[in-house]
């Protein structure tokens, strides 16, 4: 069945269609939107089957038409539309083996997986998706969030990389003291960036990613981080676990601000030599911290919030915050973020942290 249990539209005829409208679409769009993922996962929740699909977008039709089946017996689908995912949840009170469905002539099929949630129950896990980092980065992102939040574990989905696959990244998390993590591989498309206001419409990937993650593997952490291998959480004094369990809501957002390296920096860049920040700071979206659960645990996982959250300023965190590395990168979304910026000041909290982090990779 594979790390996820994937299901293609290829051979049916049909595809998804954009629904950002061609004047807002950037270069090359259509090489990077999915067209074909019918769902990511199909996931049994201990009472339904949730299949985990990119926004259904002109498929909604023909879907709402399909005839859906669990180990052969006809079974009544239920679609629930967001933003960028769309759920299709299938009752189903025993497990099924395989899950299939019927549009017109064409017939699809996976498996289901399971509940795998013993792993992680009670801990603390560290959140993300990444593709062709470098191992090292990784080792020094995972060891700066043991040392300083605590980190148990990791759930790590590897975007088809080309060049560290999770051969490489397993000894890279267990070298930083993170044992008990799981490695997924998914090669599906990442998706398109637009124009303003649809820059991040199609991004169907990491929020279907981390919405399987939550029903298949989550539900019984203690907390779960969604961090990028580019970020650095900081809370001074308390850890981000710490933070969202005490919570009342079990639920804690912080900002971003962008770093870099020290001007006049030459090589490759780690964390690390992160030692400068902008003045005035350069803020970024915010990330998350959650007790999956907790009251808010049922709601949509977003990269930066919780989908449908009211108010979510009411949830920011005080005296929380990440640093965004900048050139902590392989350039697949930007050459420039490689470039030096010589217009930054020193940021001591941040080089205080980095120390404490005892963080190997600094040289280069």
């Amino acid at each position: 069945m594979g790390d996820f249990a994937t299901l293609s539209l290829e051979g049916s005829g049909l595809a998804r269609q954009p629904r950002v409208p061609p004047d807002k679409r950037a270069k090359g769009y259509a090489d990077r939107f999915d067209a074909t993922t019918l769902w990511l996962d199909a996931v049994w929740t201990g009472h339904e089957v949730v299949l985990v699909c990119p926004r259904l977008n002109t498929l909604r039709a023909p879907v709402s038409r399909a005839a859906f089946a669990l180990d052969g017996r006809p079974v009544r689908a239920r679609l629930r539309r967001y933003y960028r995912h769309t759920l299709i949840a299938l009752k189903a009170p025993v497990r099924p083996d395989r899950v299939s469905v019927r549009i017109g002539d064409w017939v699809g099929e996976t498996g289901v997986h399971g509940p795998q949630t013993a792993g992680f129950a009670g801990l603390n896990v560290l959140m993300t998706l990444s593709k062709d980092n470098d191992p090292a980065w990784i080792e020094d992102w995972a060891r700066f969030h043991v040392r300083h939040h605590g980190a148990q574990a990791c759930l790590f989905v590897d975007n088809g990389s080309a060049e560290y696959g999770p051969e490489a990244i397993r000894p890279a998390l267990e070298r930083a003291g993170l044992s008990r993590s799981v490695i997924l591989s998914t090669p599906l498309r990442y998706g398109p960036r637009g124009k303003p206001p649809f820059v991040n419409a199609e991004l169907f990937l990491q929020t279907g990613v981390m919405n399987v993650l939550r029903l298949r593997f989550l539900k019984q952490a203690r907390a779960v981080l969604n961090c990028d291998i580019d970020e650095l959480v900081m809370t001074p004094g308390r850890t981000v676990f710490d933070l969202a369990a005490g919570s009342s809501r079990g639920f804690v957002q912080f900002p971003g601000r962008w770093v870099h390296p020290a001007p006049g920096s030459q090589g490759w860049s780690w964390h690390a030599r992160h030692t400068h920040a902008d003045s005035p700071a350069r803020p970024c979206p915010s990330k998350w911290c959650i007790v999956p659960e907790g009251p808010l645990g049922r709601l949509q996982w977003r990269p930066h919030e919780l989908e449908g959250l009211p108010l979510p300023w009411r949830f920011r965190a005080d005296g929380a915050w990440f640093y965004h590395c900048r050139a902590i990168t392989n350039g697949w979304k930007s050459q420039s973020r490689t470039e030096v910026n010589e217009n930054t000041v020193p940021d001591e909290a941040l080089t205080a942290a980095l120390d404490a982090a005892e963080m190997p990779h600094r040289a280069g």
